[in-house]
């Protein structure tokens, strides 16, 4: 008999009560039903905690823990519900991140789990495992915006390696095994961890390091909402020509932006290069920091080597042009600019 695979549902909940509700309800009706879900209480309004309290009185995998510890935002409440959470001695087999106000389909779960014995059929059964999904994008009201997500802004990852060069992941739809969350709770750990790392990144970075199967699910298992309070409302997520010229006429602030994600990278590299990865691996990462540290020609090598994809044409053009004419070379001293 196939062994029951038992997920923990990650979630920061902050002021919510407009679509918090909506979104634990697709949680208790997925088709999977070994789960159990964890909120971080983030000084949430009383009107999000009582639509939460009503679930916890009628469903007892319904849980939530608070936060004392000074971390704060999104980053900081999954810091700390990886390395603080009582996770009845950590029996999980399966991790997954949740926002606030999305909509899970009823088979997301479901669809993630049968995939990931798939894999471990054909890999084996410590294959690390790190997918994500396609989704669909609805407005605040719940009016569908775009219906295949992944193609409008490619964030499917073609190479392990893109990680590194742009930052195009989404922690609402990453579905993490044992090995990569212990791998982060022993990162995190560290007193000194920095907070500014881009978690959703930081996350998929490190199935990469662990050499996870990086599958991506076609799928739609989720509607992404986009609203004017999302923490990521001024992200662009369709490139298209015209944003390309507007970009060429800001072209600080793309340099800004290349120079940000790779100054973020780097860090992820540093801690994860503290761990037990492979000696291919640890070579591998050390190119691409080597690549990001300096531009020019390292840049260009590691740019071959790895053939970096930043999802479409014209943004691996523009990121490509940054990194290998060394224009954000000096936007690296953290001194001369502590923020970008």
């Amino acid at each position: 008999m196939e062994k029951k695979r038992k997920i923990l549902i990650l979630c920061p909940l902050w002021d919510s009560e407009e679509y918090i509700g909506q979104e634990v309800q697709s949680v208790v009706d997925q088709t999977y039903q070994d789960w159990e879900l964890l909120f971080a209480n983030d000084n949430a309004n009383q009107a999000t905690l009582d639509i939460v309290n009503s679930f916890m009185e009628k469903d007892p995998r319904i849980r939530m823990m608070g936060n004392d510890t000074g971390r704060h935002g999104s980053h900081g409440n999954y810091r700390n519900m990886i390395i603080n959470a009582d996770t009845k001695n950590d029996s999980f087999d399966y991790y997954v991140y949740m926002d606030n106000d999305d909509v899970w389909k009823p088979d997301k779960l479901e669809v993630y789990v049968n995939k990931a014995e798939e894999v471990r059929r054909e890999k084996g059964e410590n294959t690390p495992i790190c997918f994500t999904c396609n989704m669909e994008v609805i407005d605040q009201h719940g009016n569908l915006v775009d219906p295949d997500f992944a193609s409008s802004y490619a964030y499917e990852i073609r190479h392990p390696m893109d990680a590194f060069l742009t930052h195009r992941v989404f922690g609402c739809n990453m579905f993490v095994d044992r090995s990569i969350y212990f791998a982060l709770r022993e990162v995190m750990k560290d007193p000194d961890f920095d907070e500014s790392i881009s978690f959703d990144n930081f996350s998929y970075q490190m199935g990469v390091a662990l050499e996870a199967d990086l599958s991506f699910i076609p799928k739609v298992l989720m509607s992404y909402r986009r609203h004017l309070t999302n923490t990521t409302k001024e992200a662009v997520y369709k490139i298209t020509p015209a944003y390309f010229l507007k970009s060429l006429a800001g072209v600080k602030q793309v340099i800004h932006n290349n120079a940000f994600i790779a100054r973020d990278s780097i860090d992820s590299i540093n801690y994860i290069l503290k761990l037990d990865i492979s000696l291919k691996m640890r070579q591998q990462l050390l190119e691409v920091r080597d690549g990001l540290e300096k531009g020019g020609i390292p840049a260009m090598k590691m740019w071959q080597k790895y053939h970096i994809n930043c999802g479409n044409t014209l943004r691996t053009v523009e990121n490509w042009l940054s990194l290998c004419l060394g224009l954000e070379r000096k936007y690296m001293d953290r001194n001369k600019y502590p923020t970008l």
